[in-house]
């Protein structure tokens, strides 16, 4: 009888840690959208949880009218944004077109003269600190394949990592 009821006890225990788990997580979720929508409107298309730097947090991708993409980092203990970054159509788009300082011919130079090969897909993006930044895949003449961001405003390399 005794066993039955340590049985009884702790199935109760684990459900109500578990039921207690899980609404939280919905309220750091509803704060997550929330904090999202303060920054960009837009459609949420979608929404992953991951570790990022051993933080718990949702990753929020979001489209927004104008046709720019954003990704968000959201610390689930928080709610808090910890990364944002805004991904453009065109380097002719109002936002990155204000803040760039090269063409996309230069920082193309720039990213091949260092890791030569083959550019694949260019993106257009505006960092969580604001920088301007060209994102270019290269597939490289020895057969690897590499990300490469460009700063727009100054042209130097500011991440270099094989993809």
């Amino acid at each position: 009888m005794k066993i039955k009821y340590y049985q009884f006890y702790l199935s109760s225990l684990i459900a109500i840690i578990s039921a207690t788990a899980i609404a939280e997580d919905n309220v750091s979720l509803d704060a997550c959208r929330k904090t999202v929508d303060d920054y960009a409107k837009g459609e949420i298309v979608k929404i992953e949880s991951e570790q990022k730097k051993g933080l718990a947090v949702y990753e929020i991708d979001l489209k927004a009218a104008d046709g720019s993409q954003w990704e968000f980092k959201c610390d689930k203990a928080t709610g808090k944004i910890v990364e944002k970054e805004q991904e453009l159509p065109s380097a002719d788009h109002p936002a990155f077109a204000a803040l760039k300082k090269i063409d996309e011919a230069e920082a193309r130079k720039i990213a091949l003269k260092t890791y030569p090969g083959t550019i694949t897909e260019v993106e257009y993006e505006i960092e969580s600190d604001g920088t301007p930044t060209y994102e270019f895949d290269i597939k490289m003449t020895d057969g690897r394949k590499m990300e490469v961001e460009i700063d727009a405003a100054t042209g130097k390399i500011v991440k270099a990592e094989e993809d």
